[in-house]
């Protein structure tokens, strides 16, 4: 019998060991259900929980997952309950935060990750206190920046399961420690977060329970405290567990045990073992090892069209509906935080682990798209008004023409090729900045317009307003966070350039010549460092037998590449700002793969490339379209980088992290029985980069979130473009071998038929990514600069028409957020250093008419009661010296409106 086993083994042992059972539920919000279908079953979830807390006041606490989200979803159904819930966490019995959902840490960006937070604080608050403690059992992976961002909340413990092994530690606790120095004392759940699930009424399966968690954990634990986990997904409060905690200890005192059992909060067994806490191991960096417990580390190829709608739709608030609220508040309009927090919050709802991975059904990833949906028409809506408002405000000179507000939101001075339509009388005009220089443009279209399809006829008919709508691009340089204006001029004539972008084959500018070849690659040579860069966006496709969870090829895979294509190459726009040329390759594709070879049946497909050079831009921007007609297959674009280096560098939340060329572990993984395949196949935010001492070549993206490096230390750099698969989850993978993830579903809409469109720059530079400033390039190239033309100018404007309200100096830092704090009329400005070097010192300029003060505060946006030596504030201008690497800095100005 186990519990004669025990006795025997502990009777005389004198062992003193703390078992800290922590009641909880891992709620997934949606997976292989939708929303609403788990909704139904979390009312009831709930119900019982209140009802249960309330009537047994030894049930001294439960965990609601660290996630405010089910408060929100519960109380929109029952909101009389609102009271009773708000009575059991101020009791400290019903334990909730501190996240808004339980997110991915790869694929969100980090200003997602601290709204994320931000925004499940003020929720908990409203109820209690929030569990200050970084909670994160299911997340695939753990990120970097993690440990800074959840100190900048004031959270210094982090509880996390999957991607850590003992290549890292033998134990279960350690502190994790941030890029920038930051650390969270860290427990790693080893077994997971139902450790204890199995705990019943029955004595003898509890006490195996507690016997097979000392006997797995007594080696790894660092104090005589060990956590068990009593519950699991869209699992109920185990009713009975007081009384089964009663019996354990009952049990023990009986055989003279020193085991004791207590049900615990998180906190409760962070306050034992912190007292071992100064002889613990200090880890640093991201852990994505799936030996013990799947990270699925190609996770980030599911849906790319759904992963491309996050990214543009958080870039839409990130870079442009804050940013330029602020701006329209500081001079004098509203803003309000809780229509823009109710547009994050469809974003945060769709940034849950299982959601943004796209691991779930049809059906829950169609709402994932009305959430963007949602997202968009709130944030477009709140942007147009926003614009209408702030140009109100701007005193222009009505002879100088039609004015064009081009508005920086990045901080640094830019100088970038920006894109506007126009509704003018005629395509003969100039530009000219307010000194009267005239400004270079090219015209990219022009349509006939009518005005009045645009607007409501009511009770008579309006007249019909025919314009020219004249797309254009032109050449703008704005000083930093603000705006400048241009004038336009209709009859009047631009002197003719003849210089144009493209001739016979090749693009030229000041920076270098880009060739297409005849198989549609590009050859780049770049002028400054008189180095060339071939075989530049070839087009590779082979078998996906994986799922929703990972890419993995049959056993017998066909690759097919364009490096033999003869495509069609013809020229699209070509003039003095920029050139298109338009590269079509038309393929035939296996129709589908399956675990073991590809099919013998072929379909045609196209890949259509549209190459763009700007004359006064240093990237070669690239739009591909595909033409999607087959099943189960993975496209991607690879770039030679023709250089000799065992490392790279990837955008990761604010900043950069260095990563390995090759994985040493995908020679033994097999053979040691991981859980997956590990290899260099890496998410990103913005752009990878790959240099030596001398030149490099940074792939920048627009919602791609997934590379690998291929040929290890003379690397290739391989984008993921598009990756497609017929079920949610599979068996026996040839990179995951066993039990499959998720379930045996089919999910037609990830096979991802139809076309699909993908966009990417190529950087070729000199230096390194920090040299050649490639941090800064990525967020122009991501967030271009917001050109709007004025028709009916305002006529009490009070402010110039070109104005500053902050200034970056440094290229290596840049804003994350500018915003309106949630509590009181202060603005918050998020700045950090993008590199993953130290900063000696860097300068930023504050405009003193708007800005009064100048204060430090945390990421929850209350000011540090301890003053960072580093800052000195003087005037106009803020001196920070001793920038950690990826070091976030939040300051908090009080303005004169």
């Amino acid at each position: 019998m186990i519990i004669t086993d025990i006795k025997q083994d502990y009777y005389n042992g004198g062992i003193n060991m703390r078992f800290h059972v922590v009641s909880h539920t891992h709620w997934d919000r949606e997976w292989h259900k939708t929303y609403q279908q788990y909704r139904v079953k979390l009312v009831r979830f709930m119900d019982e929980l209140i009802e249960l807390l309330e009537a047994n006041p030894s049930y001294t606490s439960f965990m609601l997952d660290g996630q405010t989200v089910i408060l929100e979803d519960y109380l929109e159904i029952k909101p009389a309950n609102r009271n009773r819930i708000a009575r059991l966490v101020q009791e400290g019995r019903l334990i909730i935060g501190p996240w808004y959902v339980q997110p991915d840490e790869f694929i969100p960006s980090g200003e997602s990750l601290i709204r994320n937070l931000l925004i499940g604080q003020q929720i908990a608050n409203e109820f209690g206190p929030a569990m200050q403690i970084g909670y994160l059992p299911d997340s695939f992976g753990q990120a970097a920046q993690i440990p800074q961002i959840l100190n900048g909340f004031g959270i210094k413990n982090a509880v996390f399961w999957r991607g850590i092994t003992n290549e890292e530690t033998e134990n279960t606790e350690f502190w994790w420690e941030g890029p920038d120095g930051s650390k969270v004392l860290t427990t790693h759940l080893s077994l997971g977060y139902g450790n204890g699930r199995m705990l019943s009424t029955n004595l003898e399966q509890s006490v195996s329970v507690i016997n097979e968690n000392y006997e797995k954990l007594k080696d790894m634990v660092t104090s005589p405290n060990i956590l068990i986990m009593c519950g699991f997904d869209q699992r109920n409060a185990t009713k009975e567990l007081p009384e089964i905690v009663e019996k354990l200890n009952r049990y023990y005192a009986s055989i003279d045990s020193k085991f004791q059992v207590k049900i615990s909060k998180l906190k409760d067994y962070f306050d034992a073992v912190s007292q071992e806490a100064k002889n613990l191991k200090t880890i640093s960096g991201e852990f994505r090892k799936g030996k013990n417990m799947r990270v699925h580390i190609s996770i980030a190829s599911t849906r790319l069209d759904l992963k491309k709608e996050n990214f543009n739709v958080q870039n839409l608030y990130e870079k442009y509906v804050e940013p330029l609220n602020t701006m329209s508040y500081l001079m004098g309009n509203q803003y309000d935080n809780a229509i823009i927090n109710k547009g994050w919050k469809y974003i945060l709802q769709n940034h849950a682990h299982d959601s943004i991975c796209n691991v779930c059904t049809d059906d829950t990833h169609k709402e994932m798209e009305m959430r963007y949906k949602f997202a968009k028409q709130i944030g477009q809506t709140i942007l147009s008004d926003t614009i209408n408002e702030l140009i109100d405000k701007i005193k222009f000179e009505d002879s100088k023409g039609i004015p064009l507000v081009v508005f920086n939101t990045l901080g640094h001075k830019r100088k970038n090729v920006v894109e506007a339509t126009l509704h003018l009388k005629t395509k003969q005009f100039t530009i000219r900045d307010s000194s009267g220089n005239l400004i270079p443009y090219q015209i990219v279209d022009v349509t006939e317009e009518n005005l009045n399809d645009k607007q409501i006829e009511i009770g008579v008919k309006n007249e019909d307003q025919f314009v020219l709508a004249v797309k254009i691009k032109f050449l703008a340089e704005v000083d930093g966070f603000g705006y400048k204006t241009f004038y336009i001029k209709e009859n009047e004539s631009v002197p003719e350039n003849s210089c144009y972008v493209y001739s016979d084959g090749v693009f030229t500018n000041d920076f270098f010549q880009v060739n297409i070849e005849s198989n549609g690659s590009l050859t780049i040579s770049d002028s400054i460092t008189g180095k060339t860069f071939k075989n530049l966006n070839i087009f590779e496709e082979s078998g996906n037998a994986g799922d929703e969870y990972d890419f993995s090829p049959p056993r017998e895979d066909e690759i097919i590449t364009t490096k033999d294509s003869s495509p069609e190459i013809k020229v699209i726009h070509n003039g003095p700002i920029f050139a298109t040329v338009k590269i079509t390759h038309t393929m035939k594709f296996p129709e589908d793969t399956d675990e073991n070879r590809r099919s013998t049946h072929y379909k045609t497909s196209t890949i259509e490339s549209y190459v763009t050079v700007n004359r006064y831009e240093d990237r070669v921007d690239i739009k591909t379209v595909i033409d999607n007609t087959v099943k189960n297959h993975r496209i991607r674009a690879l770039f030679e980088t023709g250089l000799k280096t065992s490392t790279h560098i990837a955008d990761q939340h604010f900043g950069t992290i260095r990563r390995d060329n090759y994985l040493k572990q995908v020679e033994y993984w097999e053979k040691e029985n991981w859980e997956e395949r590990y290899y260099p196949i890496y998410p990103q935010q913005k752009f990878v980069d790959v240099s030596d001492s001398e030149r490099g070549i940074s792939i920048l993206n627009k919602g791609l979130p997934q590379y690998e490096i291929l040929n290890g230390n003379k690397p290739v750099i391989a984008l993921t473009l598009l990756s497609g698969t017929d079920y949610m989850g599979k068996q026996d993978l040839l990179y995951r071998p066993g039990r499959r993830s998720g379930l045996h579903v089919e999910t037609p809409d990830s096979i991802m038929y139809g076309k699909y469109e993908m966009e990417y720059s190529i950087v070729p530079h000199s230096g390194n990514d920090i040299d050649s400033k490639i941090s800064q390039k990525s967020n122009e190239y991501t967030s271009p600069m917001y050109a709007v033309p004025v028709y009916n100018k305002p006529e009490d404007g009070l402010f110039d028409d070109e104005y500053t309200f902050i200034k970056l100096f440094d290229h290596r830092i840049a804003i994350s957020a500018v915003k309106k704090c949630e509590n009181d009329n202060g603005i918050i400005v998020r700045i950090y250093n993008t590199t993953n070097q130290n900063i000696r010192f860097a300068k930023i300029y504050f405009n003193s008419e708007i800005f009064q003060k100048v204060e430090i505060a945390d990421l929850n946006e209350m000011l540090l009661t301890q003053k960072d030596d580093r800052i000195h504030i003087n005037h106009n201008e803020i001196e920070i010296k001793n920038i950690a690497s990826n070091e976030i800095f939040n300051l908090k100005f009080s303005s004169h409106m």
